[in-house]
């Protein structure tokens, strides 16, 4: 992202560069590289973008550019065309180095290229942490996070334990047996996780990312992804954070203990089977009773999962309709709520920056740290709507005293 010229001597972790000295045209070429490919640009859109001949733009990516070429001018300009900040492109980040990716993909393509939206957005959070005149902006990243009071490694995984531990947690967090209506708001207000809605390349459908130096974990879900989809994958990655098994670069086989373990997890986390006795009572089914394929169509639109998640969690007590489940869409009309289904469907596929980070982000750009098309990069949001609101969110510079409180 954009800083001001000063900010693009400033290392990651304010150390200040000797640019000349410390100039790495291989490392600069490198990054310059990946961070064009994860915008999907290609070297004549940046030879536009910068000012430059194809041919000179070549020659920065392979490393064979003098350090007196690239001026605060082409930084700015480099920094604000793939959203990375000129610290970045100039030294890299330790962010990138230290965190640890698990995903869920279908297929073998490079997972730390394809997560690069993820990846963005928790280095530029660590990144406001190291500005020194930001750093009693919140909110922060708070030490102790309610999430690792739950992690429980355990050696072997079943099913069970996913049961279990969905059970626990919904407990120990006052969460009753009741629908959850924001799956993102509970992981970020009840448990302190962060949780995006991010525009994902086709085969990556959700990413846990983990930063142990700042104690963060980062979940994230495909944009493409349906509604109940995204609901169940981020009660999925939940589960490999609570367990701690989301250490690799990719999850195991779908049908691994671990991965079963998870799906029983994020059954159980957003339908509870408690939850599906006493709706089964209130809808006045006998214990033995199988349910109606239509009252399983409205079970599922009352607990927002799937029509085949809520097929199993009947199964799981005897009482699933004899008929195979329907489409959620089919399940919607059924349950006659077509038009909330179809609103779901709609606003989930806009991105969503995790709360925290989202109000950081906007701070920044309001004191001044960040610029507008920087701002909106980071934000996947309209460049005109951050211009526009310069005029009246444009806060102090450093050193000013500010009457808008921080956010809490």
């Amino acid at each position: 992202m954009f800083w001001d010229e000063e900010a693009a001597r400033q290392g990651v972790a304010g150390q200040t560069v000797d640019a000349e000295a410390q100039f790495d045209a291989g490392g600069f070429g490198a990054r310059l590289r990946d961070a064009r490919l994860a915008a999907n640009l290609s070297q004549i859109d940046m030879s536009k973008l910068l000012g430059v001949s194809q041919a000179t733009y070549s020659r920065m990516e392979n490393g064979r550019i003098e350090p007196s070429r690239v001026t605060s001018t082409l930084l700015e300009r480099a920094s604000q065309a793939v959203s990375r900040s000129m610290a970045w492109l100039l030294l890299g980040s330790p962010v990138r180095a230290r965190v640890r990716l698990a995903a869920r993909r279908t297929d073998e393509q490079d997972v730390r290229i394809r997560a690069e939206r993820a990846l963005g957005l928790m280095e530029l959070d660590a990144e406001l942490d190291d500005v020194a005149e930001f750093t009693d902006l919140g909110p922060r990243v708070v030490d102790d996070p309610v999430w690792q009071r739950f992690v429980q490694p355990m050696t072997h995984a079943s099913r069970r334990q996913g049961k279990e531990r969905a059970e626990h947690l919904r407990e120990a967090l006052g969460l009753g047996v009741e629908p959850l209506d924001d799956v993102p708001a509970v992981l970020e207000h009840n448990l302190g996780v962060d949780a995006a809605v991010l525009d994902f390349p086709d085969g990556l459908s959700a990413v846990a990312a983990f930063d142990d130096e700042r104690a963060l974990a980062f979940l994230a879900v495909c944009a493409s992804e349906p509604w109940v989809r995204q609901r169940f994958s981020f009660a999925h990655e939940l589960a490999h954070v609570l367990f701690a098994d989301g250490h690799a670069y990719d999850h195991d086989h779908r049908h691994s203990p671990t991965e079963m373990r998870a799906e029983k997890f994020a059954q159980n986390f957003l339908i509870p089977e408690a939850g599906v006795r006493a709706w089964m009572t209130e809808q006045q089914y006998e214990p033995n009773d199988r349910v109606t394929r239509n009252d399983g169509c409205r079970l599922a639109d009352l607990y927002g999962v799937s029509p085949t998640t809520a097929w199993i969690a009947l199964a799981d007590i005897g009482a699933a309709p004899k008929e195979q489940a329907p489409t959620s869409a089919s399940a919607a009309v059924v349950a006659g709520t077509l038009a909330r289904h179809q609103t779901r469907e709609r606003s989930c596929h806009a991105e969503r920056v995790p709360t925290r980070v989202e109000s950081r982000i906007l701070e920044a750009f309001r004191y001044g740290f960040l610029s507008a098309d920087a701002t909106a990069n980071a934000l996947g949001q309209d460049p005109d709507i951050l211009s526009e609101a310069r005029a009246i969110v444009d806060g102090p510079r450093t050193g000013e005293a500010s009457d808008v409180p921080s956010p809490a």
